[in-house]
């Protein structure tokens, strides 16, 4: 049966692989491995998946370690291990998940990211159609809420000191001392000028023990930056406070794409008033 294959990538965010039986794949840092993990703690080729044939017809897989820093399953390093259920493992620091899937579940994984596709397809054709800028945020911060399942979500713009401003909505969340979202990641998002994105807090130990993280009880969050000539000066963000999230590549492009959209508006804005000083 095939096997699903999914990591954290650097950003937060998760890769998801669908490997099929017949044919061996490597995983790790080289640029030509099968499946690469960018991480220079993972060897260029960490490990080796392949299946052989089972006494019911069936396929199994076979993990086989290759690296110079080792696989591990709860702590305990292994070199080869059968895949025949739902596994864990580390390669080097990185936690991997490997799940075997039914043939009939692997239709229904395709048909959810065709309707994840389709829904994206159509949430930037609203995005599009925005005349006004307050319009186009609250369709942004609509979007995050009803495709990424995060309860709150909002536009943060900064002044010149990098004070917040918090542009919509105005709930209680978002009031000025009273802003329970969490300003560590939103800092780190704005110092790196490049998303970040958590779907287990608790396990992030550069995160968990924030007090921001801990106070609001923050258990996934995602922060994308709004730039002006490649300048932050703001992000998109939206967390969950009732539970994990599980943020994939798809979710990344899209909410990259919405705070693109509105760092578009907000440079026509800007060349607007510049022209207005003109004349």
């Amino acid at each position: 049966m095939p096997l699903q294959f999914a990591f954290t990538e650097n950003n937060g965010s998760v890769s998801e692989h669908l490997l099929f039986e017949g044919r061996e794949y490597q995983i790790g840092r080289d640029a030509s491995a099968d499946v690469v993990i960018a991480h220079p703690q993972v060897s260029r080729s960490h490990v080796v998946l392949r299946t052989t044939k089972h006494a019911d017809n069936d396929h199994l897989w076979q993990l086989s370690d290759t690296s110079s820093t080792g696989c591990f399953s709860l702590g305990v390093p292994v070199k080869h291990i059968t895949l025949d259920k739902p596994r864990v493992l580390q390669l080097g620091p990185i936690s991997c998940q490997f799940t075997p899937v039914a043939l009939n579940n692997v239709v229904k994984l395709d048909s959810q990211r065709e309707w994840r596709k389709q829904q994206l397809k159509q949430y930037q054709t609203q995005l599009q159609r925005c005349h006004n800028s307050t319009a186009l945020i609250n369709l942004a911060r609509e979007c995050l809420i009803q495709s990424l399942g995060c309860e709150r979500a909002s536009l943060i713009l900064f002044d010149k000191l990098n004070n917040y401003q918090l542009g919509v909505g105005f709930e209680d969340w978002m009031q000025g001392d009273d802003f329970t979202g969490s300003r560590t990641i939103i800092n780190q998002c704005m110092q790196t000028n490049a998303v970040r994105a958590i779907g287990n807090i608790v396990c992030d130990n550069s995160l968990n023990k924030q007090h921001s993280i801990i106070n609001h009880g923050i258990q996934a969050a995602i922060c994308v930056p709004v730039c002006i000539e490649e300048k932050p000066v703001g992000v998109l963000y939206a967390d969950s406070i009732l539970g994990r999230r599980y943020f994939t590549q798809t979710d990344i492009e899209f909410a990259t794409s919405l705070a693109n959209m509105i760092s578009l508006r907000l440079l026509f804005h800007t060349i607007e008033h510049k022209l207005s000083l003109i004349s």
